[in-house]
């Protein structure tokens, strides 16, 4: 539909540019041409980002969104092609993962020992509590809780309070083996004074923080996978990020039967002048957007998208969460956000794709959202 319109725009300007509006007016078939290149140009840039195309158009500036993947990253990885994708990605990897590994240990041994928790879900919720008839009102869920992008669509049969609220999110926390796996499609996302080369500046830090609070306050085991999927020969390149976070994921999973959850960090992108940031415990914290990925275009059609069997869960999983920070941390979180593709949530029931912050918040800021994320998780997971 896009192109047709761009053929009949093209054509009536060819035609004013001959008629000239009634004058005899010179064409130019140079400067013609270049229009044409260009026309042609930004269509395709446009279709292959309409929600860059409608912020456009809305504010006539573009917004880049942080977690919009190429269509690389939209293409099924083939179960033939796992392990070859992952022999290429071993030789950048490895040096990659030795280097935040020797930085994990290292910032561990210079921590403080005995961390004291706050024990912020021991008494009775003082945030925002919701009635059972608000929650089964699919407007009101999607008026008070989701953004819903304008590349996807959603309704009563997903956004169902009764279907999402009853299912069960708990598992086993008990034991060694790890339960949550954490890992970052974007690992080379910072902060405003995050410093250059130093990996516990950037989301991976983040990751990690979330893996100590986890582990010594609730004694859940967890792993952190510190690869790097969104740089190639050495310069940062999301173009096949996704696709290759989906084979190392499905690998890890294979590996480790024990995970039940899994945790994609990232650092959200903003406008220059927004802060997402509130206070808790004291603390100056950086907000967090948890992100569902629907599978189907803005008319709800389904062709042409990555499906994921877990999506109902998927979006449970969030909803609950929402719930239970809204209850204890009410300003911690923003809108849950919906988008057309499926950002590798399909792999597990309990699937999580999480915005810490943006490029403007701090390091600390970030960090410091760890702890009450920590709280909820636990929280909906051991079902207290």
């Amino acid at each position: 539909m896009g192109a047709w319109i761009m053929i009949g725009l093209l054509a009536a300007d060819i035609i004013l540019q001959l008629s000239g509006l009634g004058g005899n007016v010179q064409w130019d078939w140079h400067e013609m041409g270049k229009r044409i290149s260009y026309r042609m140009f930004q269509t395709a840039v446009d279709q292959a980002n309409p929600a860059a195309a409608y912020h456009m158009r809305r504010t006539h500036k573009l917004i880049r969104s942080e977690y919009v993947p190429s269509p690389e990253d939209l293409e099924a990885v083939a179960e033939e092609n796992s392990a070859a994708l992952l022999e290429d990605m071993a030789g950048e990897n490895s040096e990659a993962v030795r280097a935040a590994e020797a930085e994990s240990k290292t910032n561990t041994a210079e921590s403080e020992t005995g961390t004291e928790y706050v024990e912020t879900l021991a008494g009775v919720p003082t945030g925002e509590i919701y009635s059972e008839k608000a929650l089964m009102d699919p407007d009101f869920l999607l008026e008070h809780f989701y953004t819903v992008d304008p590349t996807t669509s959603a309704d009563s049969t997903l956004v169902n309070g009764g279907d999402l609220l009853e299912k069960d999110m708990t598992i086993d926390l008990q034991g060694e083996a790890p339960k949550i796996l954490i890992y970052h499609t974007h690992s080379q996302e910072g902060y405003a004074d995050s410093e250059a080369g130093n990996t516990s500046d950037t989301v991976v830090g983040v990751g990690e923080r979330l893996k100590k609070v986890l582990e010594e306050k609730y004694h859940v085991a967890v792993y952190h996978d510190l690869s790097v999927y969104d740089m190639q020969d050495g310069k940062e390149d999301r173009n096949m990020a996704y696709s290759q976070a989906a084979v190392a994921v499905r690998n890890i999973l294979e590996e480790n039967p024990s995970i039940e959850v899994t945790i994609d960090l990232h650092r959200d992108g903003v406008p220059d002048h927004v802060h997402l940031a509130t206070e808790i415990n004291g603390k100056e914290t950086a907000q967090i957007m948890f992100l569902n990925g629907m599978c189907r275009n803005s008319e709800g059609n389904e062709n042409n998208f990555a499906q994921n069997p877990n999506l109902s869960d998927n979006l449970a999983f969030s909803l609950q969460l929402q719930l239970k920070a809204k209850a204890y941390f009410p300003e911690l979180v923003r809108h849950i956000y919906l988008r057309a593709y499926r950002y590798n949530l399909h792999f597990k029931p309990r699937s999580l794709l999480v915005e810490v912050g943006a490029q403007n918040n701090t390091v600390a800021e970030a960090k410091n959202a760890m702890e009450p994320l920590a709280d909820i998780l636990y929280a909906v997971l051991s079902g207290k």
